[in-house]
């Protein structure tokens, strides 16, 4: 199979599951909010947010397995390959194991003095607290199967226990609703999907490495640890910048207000986890054209790759900006839309300059550039920290959006001049010229006519006649705006589908 048609099957896999994440969460959680209730649920988000801190200490042994397993089975190097995979396992279990067990012991005093908890959730947050050390020890191994095989370039069972964790665990919640269940319910569900994830991840992966039991080339731990370091400040920095605006709003402000924020951030992560995938399926794709073959070649790869990407998401995050407000009164009540309207906005835009933030980090991956990544990672990181204390308790979830759009502005804008000048060897120009230069015109016009009709999407058929319009009006443009090998590209794939 051609790297061209591994790197779109990868993809499509990515999307697929993705799809099906995005269907069932639309769904279930205006229920989840109305069972629960916004101060309830936003205790309960405080479980993930935690939970997700325990990756930290994987110390980016993901990001080294992609590289060395993808490395590895193109030169054929089986014992190198397992080598790989040795090393990533004890580092994810040790270290998580470690950062669970501190949890574990950390949680009443976490639950009693840390967060603004109401005394009558307090004990629902211990044991919330204690599930997501549990439950993050789990997360962590099928997280280490999972880089195994986004190395190998595999990706139907990542995607596939992806879209089984995202209908089991708000269906399980729908489930604890119905029979009358609390947090305490929802705490140990949380757990019994992250171990029956880890538990189906291992076994395909022992199932995929049947096929990989030569013994040719080896793989020190030194060299794979150190490399996994290079992008640990980065790590570090961007669960600063990504989570931590969810603990200072916790912090200083209700869990009804982390609601308000966390269920459109929400939103937008899950807009931003396919395109997050589609960067990583080019990581082992750049890693492998820049090992064998030459620059103007690697540059190639990389710009019909980036513009693709911004090709794909565009329309999607032009019609949240302006429709944002109808999307969230519709789908959960219009009270809720106008609390959370301000600082969605800005998400919005925050998270545009976070997907095109995706494409050199693709690069950095694949291409020893860990330094790049963390520099502009640790950026953004002392930008909110600074920022934050300042405007949140000034101008509340507003504040806490508009401090992670500033430092996500100038992380991107930085990293984008670093790995293209020294890693990719691209020029501004070219960038302008061949990558976002074809995509303005579409996009701009998508913003318009949904801003024009914006006033007709406060119903449903309303709302998706509004998107249809502005998507056509982005198609018609884009089609004729794009370059003819993109068009061409499209057009072939759909003969073959």
């Amino acid at each position: 199979m051609s790297r061209g048609r591994r790197f779109a099957r990868n993809v499509s896999w990515s999307l697929a599951g993705q799809a099906g994440t995005i269907l069932v969460n639309f769904f279930t959680l205006p229920y989840l909010l109305r069972g629960f209730g916004t101060e309830a649920y936003g205790v309960y988000l405080l479980m993930y947010t935690v939970a997700n801190y325990l990756s930290l200490f994987q110390f980016s042994a993901g990001t080294a397995t992609v590289k060395y397993v993808a490395e590895a089975q193109a030169a054929g190097e089986d014992g190198a390959l397992r080598d790989a995979l040795r090393h990533s396992f004890w580092i994810h279990f040790l270290g998580v194991g470690a950062a669970s067990a501190a949890l574990w012991l950390a949680a009443g005093p976490l639950s009693r003095s840390t967060f603004d908890i109401p005394d009558y959730y307090r004990v629902h947050a211990f044991w919330l607290l204690r599930a997501a050390a549990l439950g993050g020890l789990f997360a962590a191994g099928a997280q280490w199967a999972s880089a195994a095989f986004w190395g190998l370039q595999r990706l139907a069972a990542p995607s596939a226990l992806a879209l089984l964790q995202s209908i089991l665990m708000p269906l399980g919640l729908v489930a604890v609703l119905a029979m009358g269940r609390g947090l305490g319910a929802a705490a140990a569900w949380y757990v019994v999907v992250q171990a029956s994830g880890f538990l189906f991840l291992g076994l395909a992966l022992r199932a995929a490495m049947a096929r990989h039991r030569g013994t040719k080339g080896r793989l020190a731990f030194k060299p794979f640890f150190r490399y996994g370091l290079t992008f640990m400040p980065g790590v570090l920095a961007n669960l600063v910048s990504s989570q931590l605006d969810k603990i200072f709003v916790a912090g200083k402000l209700s869990m009804s207000e982390l609601t308000y924020y966390s269920v459109p951030s929400g939103v937008l992560d899950r807009l931003q986890t396919p395109s997050a995938m589609i960067s990583t399926a080019l990581m082992p794709v750049l890693s492998e054209v820049g090992r064998v073959e030459g620059k103007e070649h690697l540059a190639r790869v990389y710009v019909r790759s980036v513009r693709a990407l911004f090709a794909l998401l565009a329309p999607a995050l032009g019609l949240l900006f302006v429709l944002m407000p109808q999307l969230l009164g519709l789908w959960i009540n219009p009270a809720f839309g106008k609390s959370a309207e301000v600082a969605a906005r800005l998400l919005v835009v925050e998270q545009t300059f976070a997907i095109v933030f995706l494409g050199p980090k693709a690069a950095a991956g694949g291409l020893d550039g860990g330094h790049y990544n963390s520099v502009a990672m640790w950026g953004q990181a002392l930008i909110c920290l600074a920022l934050w204390p300042f405007l949140i308790p000034r101008w509340g979830i507003a504040g806490a959006a508009a401090g992670a759009l500033v430092a996500q502005a100038a992380a991107t804008l930085y990293f984008l001049d670093a790995t293209h000048r020294h890693l990719i060897q691209l020029s501004w120009g070219r960038f302008l010229r061949e990558i976002a230069g074809p995509l303005v015109p579409p996009t701009g016009a998508l913003v318009l006519v949904a801003w024009l009709l914006r006033g007709w999407a406060w119903t449903w058929p309303g709302f998706l006649a509004v998107n249809a319009a502005a998507g056509l009006a982005y198609l018609g443009l884009a089609w004729r705006a794009l370059p003819e090998e993109d068009t061409r590209g499209v057009i072939r794939w759909f003969a073959k589908a």
